[in-house]
């Protein structure tokens, strides 16, 4: 049979190969020239290659790797590279060599002979680097030449991450611990990535760029934990329950999106679910952020019991890898994975939902949420959104199905003045609510600020033009973006620098000093999914509004909206803009109004979603004269950055001859 195989250069190869199964070979994993490949499609001709079929199961599907293709194209890519990329590690086998003990009877050896086959031994099989490494390069050859040691060859499976990584120490101790550790930049990275993710698997940390050194790097000093099981292995006898019946809502339509209050749209998509797998069809729930993604489980393995297929980095790998090809056999699953699971070959599938409120992109700019669109349409499945307030480019389309759960929470927005950090009203709720769950949310990592009195103005991060953060000893500066980190001190006139503002840490310093630290009250600094209070009260948002981006008024509403969706009885927001217009539409719970005056504005200035940009970083400008765009440029320290208007119609192709320069820095901004 001849096949087309993709390979994890981006490449693919014809080759002619006997295929040991009766179904389509399109999907399934090979092992080929000492790396995994997978096949793509069928090819005309081929020339005759050794492959081996690891799984008796497909590992991916037809319809997967066509949406992967149009995504691809959409986004100016190899489609072979995202496939790799998607491909979880634990399938991604390579061909290693090893040495080990021969079976040859040991006798008439030195002692450093017989200590060499000893440490062998106790391991059963080591690379060849690391033995010369310990004993050197003469000694090892010698016992090879003699028969002692044998070399062996196998495929390896990389493990799943079975551990999750948490920052353990406050930020500016963390800062502190860098102070002399190289690549500090890439390591205060990964510190703020951990800062507002809470924890992350290693594939995730890889999949945003940061290498094992920098982690080992980090836990070494101390600055990082490794994390055991976040997601508890839930008891197999617990008894399956069932949601009490409710009034039947109308079915989902192929393209739906759901809205508002949290708690309503975790109901109704659990009731749709139950209605899918009473049919005995498959459908997945693709969910990428971490802690909510822990709490769904939890949640829904008490509604659907077994028929829940939890697909995720948290597992242990014999469970994921079970997992994965339950998938194809079973029908009327519901199947919970993040990014990991995007390529599971699921039977069936009759129903795609995309949970939370985040654009699960990648690197390179890729929406996943793309993907999964083309993947409903090959399917023929429905395709669903669940989301407090979804892109704004989905909530008043009218070929899209809607509903709305309108948040019960009383909103109720104060006055503060620039140097309060709790207004009298929040400090109020907060002494007199000791027995209801509390949030307090600033939207600003570190203590404050760093303002210089002299010049008048909040000082800038000389490598990417961010307000810089003061910390709490007032003697460093550093950038929430981009990790860097400098002495406190004004760099246009050298004077002492003062804190403006306030940020998470110094609310936790106020709120300690006031009434105390208790377990009911949590602080973070932006609303997450999953857990639901009684009281939410944004004690500082307002810096949302001061960053100068065409969806700034977008991101403070959703902000708001989205803490209302979390909140049970009421929503506090303190604000120095007390007129702001914004905040009489959350008064009113008017998404709907805000939604429209928002798209009048970019349609009239021409912004997403009637157009797309594209923001990258380049040490050498290419020459964009003859493409139909509009750019605007700026220097960002060592580099310039690129903003590139271009219209729907030209996208793929503009984005495509970007790619085609390798001038684009590791990080791609795709606005749509």
């Amino acid at each position: 049979m001849n096949l087309r195989v993709a390979l994890p250069s981006g490449r693919t190869i014809k080759v002619k190969a006997n295929f040991p199964y009766k179904d389509s070979p399109i999907g399934y994993r090979v092992l080929f020239s000492g790396k995994t490949a997978i096949v793509v499609g069928l090819a005309d001709r081929g020339q005759e290659a050794s492959l081996e079929f690891p799984d008796t199961r497909p590992f991916t599907t037809e319809k997967h790797i066509k949406a992967l293709i149009d995504t691809a194209n959409y986004y100016g890519l190899i489609p072979w590279h995202l496939l790799y990329k998607l491909l979880p590690s634990v399938f991604d086998w390579k061909l290693e060599e090893y040495i080990s003990l021969s079976e040859k009877p040991i006798a008439f050896l030195d002692k450093r002979s017989l200590e060499i086959l000893s440490w062998v031994k106790a391991r059963g099989k080591v690379k060849e680097e690391n033995i010369k490494k310990r004993f050197g390069n003469e000694p090892v050859k010698y016992l090879l030449e003699l028969g002692f040691l044998t070399k062996k060859r196998e495929w390896k499976s990389p493990k799943l991450v079975e551990k999750f990584y948490r920052l353990c120490v406050p930020l500016e101790e963390a800062l502190q611990r860098l102070k002399r550790l190289k690549n500090k930049e890439e390591a205060s990275k990964l510190v703020y990535f951990l800062l507002e993710r809470r924890y992350a698997s290693l594939e995730e940390l890889k999949e945003q760029g940061f290498s094992s050194t920098q982690i080992r790097a980090l836990l070494k000093k101390g600055i990082i934990s490794q994390a055991e099981e976040v997601i508890p292995y839930t008891n197999p006898n617990l008894a399956k329950l069932r949601q009490e019946k409710k009034p039947l809502f109308r079915p989902l339509g192929s393209k739906s999106v759901l809205m508002g209050s949290w708690q309503g749209i975790k109901e109704r998509l659990f009731e749709e679910f139950m209605s899918y797998i009473d049919r005995g069809e498959s459908l997945f729930v693709f969910c990428d952020q971490g802690e909510l993604l822990r709490i769904l489980y939890e949640e829904m393995y008490a509604v659907f019991g077994d028929r829940l297929v939890l697909l995720s980095s948290f597992q242990r790998e014999k469970d994921f890898v079970k997992n994965w090809f339950r998938v194809y056999e079973e029908k009327g699953l519901v199947v919970l994975g993040s990014r990991i699971a995007l390529l599971s070959p699921i039977k069936d599938l009759r129903l795609v939902v995309v949970l939370g409120d985040r654009a699960s992109r990648l690197q390179d700019g890729t929406d996943l949420r793309h993907f999964l669109f083309e993947l409903s349409r090959y399917y023929g499945a429905n395709f669903c959104i669940a989301s407090p307030l979804p892109p704004l480019s989905l909530c008043l389309r009218e070929s899209w199905h809607r509903e709305v759960f309108m948040p019960s929470a009383e909103v109720v927005v104060i006055k503060r003045k620039p140097e309060e950090v709790l207004t009298d009203t929040a400090l109020k709720l907060l002494k007199e609510s000791t027995k209801e769950e509390s949030l307090i949310l600033v939207n600003k990592v570190g203590y404050a600020y760093a303002y210089c009195k002299a010049c008048g103005y909040i000082v800038e991060c000389p490598r990417c033009g961010s307000f810089l953060t003061l910390s709490k000893d007032k003697s460093i500066v550093f950038c929430t973006s981009c990790g860097y980190k400098g002495l406190a001190s004004c760099p246009e006139c050298g004077r002492e620098l003062q804190e403006l503002g306030f940020g998470i840490d110094k609310a936790v310093e106020e709120v300690e000093k006031l009434i105390g630290l208790r377990e009911n009250v949590t602080f973070q600094t932006k609303p997450e999914l999953g857990k639901t209070y009684d009281n939410v009260l944004v004690l500082h948002a307002d810096n949302i509004l001061s960053v100068p981006w065409y969806d700034s008024a977008e991101e403070y509403f959703s902000y708001m909206w989205k803490a209302l969706s979390i909140s049970k009885k009421r929503l506090i927001v303190q604000t120095v803009l007390d007129h702001n217009p914004l905040l009489e539409f959350l008064r009113a719970k008017d998404w709907e109004g805000f939604c429209k005056e928002e798209l009048e504005r970019r349609k009239e200035e021409n912004l997403p979603p009637y157009t797309r940009l594209i923001r990258l970083e380049v040490r050498k400008e290419p020459d964009l004269s003859g493409l139909p765009v509009e750019v605007s440029k700026r220097r960002v320290g060592d580099l310039k950055e690129l903003l590139i208007k271009v219209d729907t119609k030209n996208f793929a192709s503009v984005l495509k001859f970007l790619r085609s320069w390798r001038l684009v820095s590791k990080n791609i901004d795709i606005y749509t």
